[in-house]
Protein backbone atom coordinates (compact mmCIF):
# COMPACT_ATOMS: atom_id res chain seq x y z
CA UNK A 1 0.00 0.00 0.00
CA UNK A 2 2.69 2.13 0.94
CA UNK A 3 4.64 1.67 -1.97
CA UNK A 4 1.66 2.30 -4.51
CA UNK A 5 1.27 5.65 -2.69
CA UNK A 6 4.79 6.55 -2.76
CA UNK A 7 5.07 5.79 -6.10
CA UNK A 8 1.57 7.76 -6.93
CA UNK A 9 3.30 10.83 -5.60
CA UNK A 10 6.39 10.46 -7.25
CA UNK A 11 4.38 9.76 -10.88
CA UNK A 12 2.40 12.97 -10.19
CA UNK A 13 4.84 15.28 -8.17
CA UNK A 14 5.16 18.26 -10.07
CA UNK A 15 1.02 18.51 -10.21
CA UNK A 16 0.47 18.00 -6.50
CA UNK A 17 3.64 20.55 -5.49
CA UNK A 18 1.30 22.92 -7.96
CA UNK A 19 -2.05 22.39 -6.25
CA UNK A 20 -0.52 22.67 -3.16
CA UNK A 21 0.94 26.09 -4.13
CA UNK A 22 -2.47 27.05 -5.41
CA UNK A 23 -3.78 25.41 -2.07
CA UNK A 24 -1.72 27.81 0.21
CA UNK A 25 -2.51 30.68 -2.46
CA UNK A 26 -6.06 30.18 -1.18
CA UNK A 27 -5.44 30.42 2.74
CA UNK A 28 -3.44 33.31 2.44
CA UNK A 29 -5.34 35.33 0.64
CA UNK A 30 -9.11 34.19 2.01
CA UNK A 31 -9.97 37.19 2.81
CA UNK A 32 -9.81 38.93 -0.81
CA UNK A 33 -11.34 35.63 -2.28
CA UNK A 34 -14.57 35.41 -2.67
CA UNK A 35 -16.35 31.65 -2.37
CA UNK A 36 -19.37 30.80 -4.89
CA UNK A 37 -20.97 27.31 -5.01
CA UNK A 38 -18.74 26.02 -2.36
CA UNK A 39 -16.12 24.99 -4.98
CA UNK A 40 -16.19 28.37 -6.87
CA UNK A 41 -13.22 30.57 -5.84
CA UNK A 42 -12.78 34.05 -6.94
CA UNK A 43 -9.43 36.19 -6.91
CA UNK A 44 -10.32 39.84 -8.36
CA UNK A 45 -7.56 42.37 -9.52
CA UNK A 46 -7.53 45.16 -11.43
CA UNK A 47 -4.86 43.84 -13.15
CA UNK A 48 -4.85 44.42 -17.13
CA UNK A 49 -7.67 47.29 -16.92
CA UNK A 50 -5.34 50.02 -18.45
CA UNK A 51 -4.06 47.56 -21.18
CA UNK A 52 -7.48 46.93 -22.00
CA UNK A 53 -8.50 50.32 -22.07
CA UNK A 54 -5.15 51.56 -24.38
CA UNK A 55 -5.97 48.52 -27.34
CA UNK A 56 -9.39 49.05 -27.21
CA UNK A 57 -9.26 52.61 -28.05
CA UNK A 58 -6.07 52.69 -30.51
CA UNK A 59 -7.89 50.11 -32.65
CA UNK A 60 -11.58 50.64 -31.87
CA UNK A 61 -12.70 50.13 -35.12
CA UNK A 62 -10.64 46.94 -36.14
CA UNK A 63 -12.02 45.59 -32.39
CA UNK A 64 -15.46 46.07 -32.87
CA UNK A 65 -15.46 44.57 -36.53
CA UNK A 66 -13.76 41.30 -35.38
CA UNK A 67 -16.13 41.07 -32.24
CA UNK A 68 -19.54 41.43 -34.96
CA UNK A 69 -17.77 38.60 -36.94
CA UNK A 70 -17.55 36.98 -33.52
CA UNK A 71 -21.11 36.43 -33.44
CA UNK A 72 -21.21 34.71 -36.24
CA UNK A 73 -18.86 32.38 -35.88
CA UNK A 74 -20.31 32.11 -31.92
CA UNK A 75 -23.54 31.07 -32.97
CA UNK A 76 -22.24 28.69 -35.43
CA UNK A 77 -20.35 26.97 -33.46
CA UNK A 78 -23.05 27.03 -30.65
CA UNK A 79 -25.35 25.07 -33.23
CA UNK A 80 -21.96 22.73 -34.06
CA UNK A 81 -20.95 21.37 -30.40
CA UNK A 82 -24.53 21.35 -29.44
CA UNK A 83 -25.14 18.45 -32.46
CA UNK A 84 -21.96 16.72 -31.65
CA UNK A 85 -23.01 16.55 -28.40
CA UNK A 86 -26.47 14.86 -29.24
CA UNK A 87 -24.66 12.27 -31.50
CA UNK A 88 -21.87 11.69 -29.26
CA UNK A 89 -25.07 10.37 -27.01
CA UNK A 90 -26.62 8.78 -29.73
CA UNK A 91 -23.58 7.13 -30.78
CA UNK A 92 -22.35 5.96 -27.14
CA UNK A 93 -26.02 4.32 -26.71
CA UNK A 94 -26.70 2.75 -30.59
CA UNK A 95 -23.08 2.41 -31.94
CA UNK A 96 -21.33 -0.54 -30.44
CA UNK A 97 -17.42 -0.04 -28.91
CA UNK A 98 -18.39 3.88 -30.00
CA UNK A 99 -15.98 5.90 -27.95
CA UNK A 100 -17.13 9.23 -26.15
CA UNK A 101 -16.05 12.30 -28.22
CA UNK A 102 -16.07 14.41 -24.84
CA UNK A 103 -14.19 13.77 -22.09
CA UNK A 104 -12.02 15.76 -19.51
CA UNK A 105 -8.57 16.65 -20.46
CA UNK A 106 -6.34 17.43 -17.86
CA UNK A 107 -2.55 16.20 -17.21
CA UNK A 108 -1.75 12.59 -17.29
CA UNK A 109 -4.57 12.22 -19.24
CA UNK A 110 -4.16 9.47 -22.52
CA UNK A 111 -5.29 11.31 -25.58
CA UNK A 112 -5.53 8.83 -28.75
CA UNK A 113 -3.25 10.30 -31.51
CA UNK A 114 -1.81 12.56 -29.03
CA UNK A 115 -0.06 10.55 -26.27
CA UNK A 116 -0.42 11.92 -22.48
CA UNK A 117 -0.76 15.62 -21.79
CA UNK A 118 2.60 16.28 -19.94
CA UNK A 119 1.86 18.79 -17.00
CA UNK A 120 3.63 21.90 -18.06
CA UNK A 121 2.07 22.18 -21.26
CA UNK A 122 -1.08 21.65 -19.95
CA UNK A 123 -0.64 24.74 -17.43
CA UNK A 124 0.82 26.87 -19.74
CA UNK A 125 -1.59 26.11 -22.66
CA UNK A 126 -4.45 27.08 -19.65
CA UNK A 127 -2.73 30.29 -18.61
CA UNK A 128 -2.58 31.20 -22.00
CA UNK A 129 -5.76 30.23 -22.94
CA UNK A 130 -7.45 32.17 -20.23
CA UNK A 131 -5.93 35.14 -20.91
CA UNK A 132 -6.77 35.54 -24.19
CA UNK A 133 -10.36 34.52 -23.78
CA UNK A 134 -10.72 36.47 -21.14
CA UNK A 135 -8.86 39.85 -21.61
CA UNK A 136 -10.57 39.32 -25.57
CA UNK A 137 -14.00 39.91 -23.33
CA UNK A 138 -12.39 43.16 -21.59
CA UNK A 139 -11.20 44.57 -24.81
CA UNK A 140 -14.52 44.16 -26.74
CA UNK A 141 -16.62 46.03 -23.80
CA UNK A 142 -14.23 48.59 -23.38
CA UNK A 143 -14.07 49.51 -27.25
CA UNK A 144 -17.95 49.62 -27.21
CA UNK A 145 -17.67 51.85 -23.94
CA UNK A 146 -18.55 49.32 -21.59
CA UNK A 147 -16.88 49.46 -17.91
CA UNK A 148 -14.64 46.93 -16.86
CA UNK A 149 -14.78 46.26 -13.16
CA UNK A 150 -12.62 43.29 -12.20
CA UNK A 151 -10.16 41.20 -13.60
CA UNK A 152 -8.63 38.09 -11.42
CA UNK A 153 -8.10 34.00 -10.94
CA UNK A 154 -10.73 31.41 -10.34
CA UNK A 155 -10.40 28.46 -8.86
CA UNK A 156 -13.33 25.64 -9.94
CA UNK A 157 -12.23 22.71 -8.43
CA UNK A 158 -9.16 21.29 -10.04
CA UNK A 159 -9.59 23.58 -12.97
CA UNK A 160 -7.52 26.94 -13.23
CA UNK A 161 -8.53 29.72 -15.39
CA UNK A 162 -9.36 33.67 -15.53
CA UNK A 163 -12.00 35.82 -15.59
CA UNK A 164 -13.28 39.98 -16.44
CA UNK A 165 -16.07 41.41 -15.32
CA UNK A 166 -17.88 44.21 -16.79
CA UNK A 167 -20.30 46.16 -15.50
CA UNK A 168 -23.64 44.43 -16.62
CA UNK A 169 -26.16 46.61 -15.61
CA UNK A 170 -24.56 48.80 -18.24
CA UNK A 171 -24.06 45.77 -20.51
CA UNK A 172 -28.16 44.42 -20.18
CA UNK A 173 -28.69 48.44 -21.68
CA UNK A 174 -26.76 47.87 -24.94
CA UNK A 175 -28.15 46.82 -28.46
CA UNK A 176 -28.28 42.91 -28.50
CA UNK A 177 -25.83 42.97 -31.34
CA UNK A 178 -23.03 44.31 -28.56
CA UNK A 179 -23.91 42.00 -25.88
CA UNK A 180 -23.48 39.03 -28.39
CA UNK A 181 -20.52 40.51 -29.58
CA UNK A 182 -18.88 40.98 -25.88
CA UNK A 183 -20.22 37.03 -25.02
CA UNK A 184 -19.02 36.01 -28.54
CA UNK A 185 -15.11 37.60 -28.09
CA UNK A 186 -13.42 34.37 -25.59
CA UNK A 187 -14.57 31.84 -28.05
CA UNK A 188 -13.89 33.46 -31.11
CA UNK A 189 -10.48 34.23 -29.61
CA UNK A 190 -9.28 30.94 -28.57
CA UNK A 191 -10.59 29.82 -31.75
CA UNK A 192 -8.26 32.47 -33.27
CA UNK A 193 -5.48 30.87 -31.29
CA UNK A 194 -6.18 27.08 -32.08
CA UNK A 195 -5.86 28.32 -36.00
CA UNK A 196 -2.87 30.32 -35.44
CA UNK A 197 -0.94 27.24 -33.79
CA UNK A 198 -1.94 24.71 -36.09
CA UNK A 199 -0.94 26.85 -38.99
CA UNK A 200 2.40 27.56 -37.13
CA UNK A 201 2.83 23.53 -36.41
CA UNK A 202 2.02 22.71 -40.55
CA UNK A 203 3.67 25.17 -42.12
CA UNK A 204 6.65 25.64 -39.62
CA UNK A 205 7.32 23.16 -36.73
CA UNK A 206 6.44 19.75 -38.64
CA UNK A 207 8.55 20.90 -42.08
CA UNK A 208 11.16 21.60 -39.68
CA UNK A 209 11.04 18.21 -37.63
CA UNK A 210 10.71 16.28 -40.62
CA UNK A 211 14.23 17.59 -41.80
CA UNK A 212 15.40 16.17 -38.65
CA UNK A 213 14.12 13.25 -38.12
CA UNK A 214 13.09 9.82 -40.22
CA UNK A 215 10.63 7.08 -39.41
CA UNK A 216 11.47 3.34 -38.31
CA UNK A 217 7.88 1.55 -38.53
CA UNK A 218 4.78 2.56 -36.18
CA UNK A 219 3.10 1.57 -33.00
CA UNK A 220 -0.23 1.31 -31.62
CA UNK A 221 -1.57 2.15 -28.34
CA UNK A 222 -4.88 0.43 -27.92
CA UNK A 223 -6.37 -3.41 -28.74
CA UNK A 224 -10.30 -2.91 -30.11
CA UNK A 225 -10.89 -5.43 -28.02
CA UNK A 226 -9.11 -9.14 -27.00
CA UNK A 227 -10.13 -11.21 -29.49
CA UNK A 228 -8.74 -9.49 -32.76
CA UNK A 229 -5.45 -10.83 -34.52
CA UNK A 230 -2.66 -8.97 -32.62
CA UNK A 231 -4.05 -9.38 -29.33
CA UNK A 232 -4.89 -13.01 -30.04
CA UNK A 233 -0.85 -13.25 -31.39
CA UNK A 234 0.28 -11.69 -27.86
CA UNK A 235 2.02 -8.27 -29.72
CA UNK A 236 1.95 -5.68 -26.88
CA UNK A 237 1.24 -2.51 -27.44
CA UNK A 238 4.06 0.09 -27.99
CA UNK A 239 5.71 -2.83 -30.09
CA UNK A 240 7.13 -1.69 -32.98
CA UNK A 241 5.82 -2.76 -36.41
CA UNK A 242 8.30 -2.58 -39.65
CA UNK A 243 7.30 -4.80 -42.00
CA UNK A 244 4.37 -7.43 -43.56
CA UNK A 245 4.36 -10.42 -45.22
CA UNK A 246 8.61 -10.14 -45.94
CA UNK A 247 8.40 -6.24 -47.01
CA UNK A 248 10.35 -4.05 -44.82
CA UNK A 249 7.59 -0.78 -44.49
CA UNK A 250 9.09 2.64 -42.64
CA UNK A 251 5.68 3.94 -41.43
CA UNK A 252 1.89 2.55 -41.09
CA UNK A 253 1.14 4.32 -44.46
CA UNK A 254 3.67 1.91 -46.45
CA UNK A 255 1.95 -0.95 -44.00
CA UNK A 256 -1.11 -0.35 -45.14
CA UNK A 257 -0.73 -0.77 -48.73
CA UNK A 258 0.19 -4.46 -47.87
CA UNK A 259 -3.35 -4.45 -46.39
CA UNK A 260 -5.53 -3.42 -49.44
CA UNK A 261 -6.31 -6.78 -51.18
CA UNK A 262 -6.52 -9.11 -47.71
CA UNK A 263 -9.57 -10.22 -46.93
CA UNK A 264 -10.76 -11.45 -43.69
CA UNK A 265 -8.90 -15.43 -42.89
CA UNK A 266 -6.42 -14.32 -44.81
CA UNK A 267 -3.09 -15.03 -43.86
CA UNK A 268 -0.39 -12.53 -43.28
CA UNK A 269 3.05 -12.24 -41.67
CA UNK A 270 3.99 -9.17 -39.39
CA UNK A 271 7.48 -8.13 -38.26
CA UNK A 272 7.01 -6.48 -34.81
CA UNK A 273 9.40 -5.83 -32.22
CA UNK A 274 12.13 -7.91 -34.18
CA UNK A 275 9.89 -10.81 -34.56
CA UNK A 276 7.81 -12.52 -37.34
CA UNK A 277 4.12 -13.29 -36.12
CA UNK A 278 1.83 -15.12 -38.38
CA UNK A 279 -2.13 -13.70 -38.05
CA UNK A 280 -5.19 -14.68 -39.75
CA UNK A 281 -6.87 -11.60 -39.91
CA UNK A 282 -10.38 -10.95 -38.59
CA UNK A 283 -13.80 -9.43 -40.41
CA UNK A 284 -13.27 -5.46 -40.39
CA UNK A 285 -16.42 -3.91 -38.57
CA UNK A 286 -16.61 -1.17 -40.56
CA UNK A 287 -16.13 -2.87 -43.90
CA UNK A 288 -16.99 -6.30 -44.20
CA UNK A 289 -15.06 -7.26 -47.29
CA UNK A 290 -11.41 -5.90 -45.48
CA UNK A 291 -9.30 -8.10 -43.31
CA UNK A 292 -8.82 -6.13 -40.03
CA UNK A 293 -6.25 -6.52 -37.33
CA UNK A 294 -8.04 -4.79 -34.09
CA UNK A 295 -5.64 -2.01 -33.52
CA UNK A 296 -6.12 1.63 -32.91
CA UNK A 297 -4.37 4.98 -31.61
CA UNK A 298 -1.48 4.19 -34.50
CA UNK A 299 1.31 6.63 -34.95
CA UNK A 300 4.87 5.86 -36.79
CA UNK A 301 7.97 5.75 -34.98
CA UNK A 302 10.25 8.53 -35.17
CA UNK A 303 13.59 9.02 -34.11
CA UNK A 304 16.41 11.78 -34.74
CA UNK A 305 18.36 11.69 -37.79
CA UNK A 306 22.29 11.50 -37.25
CA UNK A 307 22.84 15.12 -37.72
CA UNK A 308 20.91 16.01 -34.65
CA UNK A 309 21.59 12.77 -32.22
CA UNK A 310 24.16 14.99 -30.37
CA UNK A 311 26.05 18.64 -29.53
CA UNK A 312 23.99 21.86 -30.85
CA UNK A 313 21.89 19.63 -33.18
CA UNK A 314 20.52 17.37 -30.21
CA UNK A 315 19.47 20.92 -28.55
CA UNK A 316 18.08 21.86 -31.46
CA UNK A 317 16.24 19.27 -32.07
CA UNK A 318 14.96 19.46 -29.04
CA UNK A 319 13.69 22.94 -29.27
CA UNK A 320 11.52 21.58 -32.26
CA UNK A 321 10.10 19.06 -30.63
CA UNK A 322 9.08 20.49 -27.68
CA UNK A 323 7.12 23.71 -29.54
CA UNK A 324 5.87 21.09 -31.91
CA UNK A 325 4.60 18.90 -29.11
CA UNK A 326 3.00 22.00 -27.04
CA UNK A 327 1.39 23.47 -30.27
CA UNK A 328 -0.44 20.69 -31.08
CA UNK A 329 -1.89 20.81 -27.06
CA UNK A 330 -2.25 24.19 -27.72
CA UNK A 331 -4.52 23.45 -30.49
CA UNK A 332 -6.40 20.90 -29.31
CA UNK A 333 -7.34 22.81 -25.67
CA UNK A 334 -8.09 26.16 -27.56
CA UNK A 335 -10.22 25.00 -30.12
CA UNK A 336 -11.76 22.42 -27.37
CA UNK A 337 -12.46 24.93 -24.76
CA UNK A 338 -13.44 27.49 -27.01
CA UNK A 339 -16.10 25.53 -28.54
CA UNK A 340 -17.07 24.07 -24.80
CA UNK A 341 -17.65 27.78 -23.73
CA UNK A 342 -20.32 28.51 -26.54
CA UNK A 343 -22.52 25.42 -25.06
CA UNK A 344 -25.84 26.87 -24.23
CA UNK A 345 -24.93 26.37 -20.41
CA UNK A 346 -25.73 28.74 -17.65
CA UNK A 347 -21.95 28.30 -16.60
CA UNK A 348 -20.81 29.64 -19.93
CA UNK A 349 -20.62 31.98 -22.83
CA UNK A 350 -22.91 30.33 -24.43
CA UNK A 351 -25.16 30.16 -22.24
CA UNK A 352 -25.58 33.82 -21.71
CA UNK A 353 -25.67 34.22 -25.89
CA UNK A 354 -29.02 31.66 -25.71
CA UNK A 355 -30.13 33.52 -22.88
CA UNK A 356 -29.96 37.13 -24.34
CA UNK A 357 -31.65 35.81 -27.37
CA UNK A 358 -34.52 33.84 -25.75
CA UNK A 359 -35.60 36.76 -24.02
CA UNK A 360 -35.43 38.89 -27.40
CA UNK A 361 -37.41 36.15 -28.70
CA UNK A 362 -39.87 35.49 -26.09
CA UNK A 363 -40.00 38.38 -23.28
CA UNK A 364 -38.23 38.15 -20.15
CA UNK A 365 -40.39 35.71 -18.16
CA UNK A 366 -40.68 33.49 -21.33
CA UNK A 367 -37.44 33.37 -22.39
CA UNK A 368 -35.59 33.11 -18.95
CA UNK A 369 -37.97 29.88 -18.56
CA UNK A 370 -36.92 28.46 -22.18
CA UNK A 371 -33.33 29.56 -21.52
CA UNK A 372 -32.85 27.40 -18.25
CA UNK A 373 -35.03 24.34 -19.84
CA UNK A 374 -32.69 24.40 -22.50
CA UNK A 375 -29.36 25.31 -19.84
CA UNK A 376 -30.15 22.31 -18.40
CA UNK A 377 -30.94 19.80 -20.95
CA UNK A 378 -27.38 20.25 -22.34
CA UNK A 379 -25.59 20.39 -19.16
CA UNK A 380 -27.61 16.71 -18.84
CA UNK A 381 -26.00 15.55 -22.38
CA UNK A 382 -22.57 17.03 -21.07
CA UNK A 383 -22.96 14.69 -17.75
CA UNK A 384 -24.23 11.55 -19.62
CA UNK A 385 -21.23 12.37 -22.06
CA UNK A 386 -18.67 11.50 -19.24
CA UNK A 387 -20.27 9.26 -16.97
CA UNK A 388 -22.23 7.07 -19.30
CA UNK A 389 -18.85 5.35 -21.35
CA UNK A 390 -17.98 4.43 -17.57
CA UNK A 391 -21.68 2.80 -17.02
CA UNK A 392 -21.90 1.31 -20.22
CA UNK A 393 -18.28 -1.14 -19.12
CA UNK A 394 -20.33 -2.25 -16.05
CA UNK A 395 -22.91 -3.51 -18.58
Amino acid sequence: MFEAILSFVVMYKYILIFYLFVILFIVLHRKKIDVQGKIIFLYRTRLGISWMDKYSTKYREWVILLGYIGIGVGFIGMAFISFFLLKNIYDLIMVPQAQSGVSLVLPGVNVPGLGILPFWHWLVAIFVIAVVHEFSHGIVARAHKVEVKNTGVVFFGPIIGAFVEPNEKKMEKEKDTVQYSILAAGAFSNIILAMMAFLLLTFVLNPIEGKMTETTGFTFESYYNMSYPFAVAGIATGTVITGIDGKQTKNFQEFSEGLVNKKPRDSVVVEAGGKAYTLTLATNPEQPEKGFLGIKDIKNKVVQTQAFESGIGSVAYYVVEISASFSRWLFLLSFGIGLFNLLPLPIVDGGRMMQTFMHKLKGAEDGEKRYRQIGMFFLMLLVASLILPYLLKLV
